[in-house]
């Protein structure tokens, strides 16, 4: 497999598909003068067209290998311009000195004494005659070269965003360890029982973070368990079991999200919730419809104190907002409202790109 993968790469198919090329123009001509010409030899058409061949080969490559890379796509304007007019000029000659000194002794020499002489050109029927298929052989070139340009830009611009999402969920991770860490501290000295139990549920966290995270996407059911986790380690530290409300909709089975997507919305409202309020503090919402996933978290805080909270609504906000472009663009809809004390957030993921 290795060995047929290497000779497709290899320099000889592409000698090949330059060879076919040729061919093809060649023999393109061969049966136009054949349903054409009234005077038709096959030996002689064919052999002066490939004799005449070299100098549009020679135009072509010169044109497409010299000029183009080293003037025009350098922006060279002037030089290609003289640089090509030359060239044309040299084609032109050298196609008069071949048909007036090889094809016409050899396949023509009863048309020898009709000649109007060597200098006898038309330019304009000259230059077409040879730079149409060298503009055909560049568009070729340069479709090539553009579909490589673009497979290119769009694995770089792929790579960039695999890069991109791997930093920001390194940003999201530690913010989420951090707190956790610090209430594993505090219920140590205060319950070794509930400390005990915020262990496993970390070291649950753990394994959904080192292991499932990677994915690109992962079953929704796998997502609300680590949500479950993660609200039932915070809530260690609450007096009120019934502080979370957390309702899902069975409809959401076997679908599939990207992981860590609603962590930080819950993240953001414990963070900047009020915790001594009439329970629910917290509202979380889980449902499903018409191919679409609708996530909402609800919670409270105190208008008087909303100058100490993170203009940005927290690090994972602003993450998840990069997340959501990079993973569903133009498939989701998040809708942010913070009013008379009430942040509402909103994240509808919709199975087809929005028009």
């Amino acid at each position: 497999m290795n060995e047929l993968y290497k000779y497709k790469n290899s320099g000889f198919v592409r000698i090949l598909s330059h060879l076919a090329f040729w061919l093809a123009y060649i023999f393109f001509f061969f049966f136009q003068y054949k349903f054409f010409s009234k005077e038709f030899d096959a030996i002689s058409a064919l052999g002066s067209l490939t004799i005449t061949a070299f100098v549009d080969i020679a135009a072509a490559y010169f044109t497409v290998y010299f000029l183009l890379p080293k003037f025009l796509f350098k922006r060279k304007y002037i030089w290609f311009a003289v640089l090509f007019l030359l060239s044309a000029a040299v084609a032109i000659i050298m196609q008069r000195v071949i048909m007036v000194y090889v094809t016409q002794p050899l396949f023509y020499a009863d048309m020898i004494k009709k000649s109007s002489g060597f200098w006898h050109i038309n330019p304009f029927y000259s230059f077409f005659n040879i730079y149409t298929v060298v503009s055909l052989f560049a568009t070729i070139k340069l479709m090539k070269y553009w579909y490589k340009n673009q497979k290119l830009r769009m694995e770089l611009e792929n790579k960039n965003n695999t890069s991109e999402l791997a930093l920001l969920r390194t940003q999201i991770n530690p913010h989420f360890l951090f707190n956790t860490l610090n209430n594993i501290d505090a219920l140590i000295t205060t319950d070794q029982e509930k400390a005990s139990d915020a262990v496993i549920k970390l070291s649950e966290i753990m394994r959904f973070v080192l292991y499932e995270s990677k994915s690109d996407s992962i079953a929704i059911e796998k997502e609300i368990e680590y949500l479950e986790n993660y609200i039932s380690l915070q809530q260690l530290r609450l007096k009120n079991p019934f502080f979370v409300s957390f309702k899902k909709d069975s409809t959401c089975k076997h679908r599939t999200i990207a992981p860590m997507l609603f962590i930080p919305f819950v993240e953001n409202a414990f963070k900047h919730g009020q915790k001594n309020i009439v329970a629910p503090g917290i509202e979380i919402n889980l449902s499903c419809s018409d191919g679409n996933i609708n996530f909402e978290v609800v919670n409270r805080h105190s208008v008087l104190k909303d100058q100490n909270k993170d203009t940005a609504s927290g690090i994972g906000l602003v993450n998840v907002k990069k997340r959501l472009e990079l993973l569903y663009p133009k498939r989701h809809k998040l809708e942010i409202d913070d009013r008379n004390g009430l942040f509402k957030i909103k994240l509808v993921v919709m199975s087809r790109p929005k028009d």
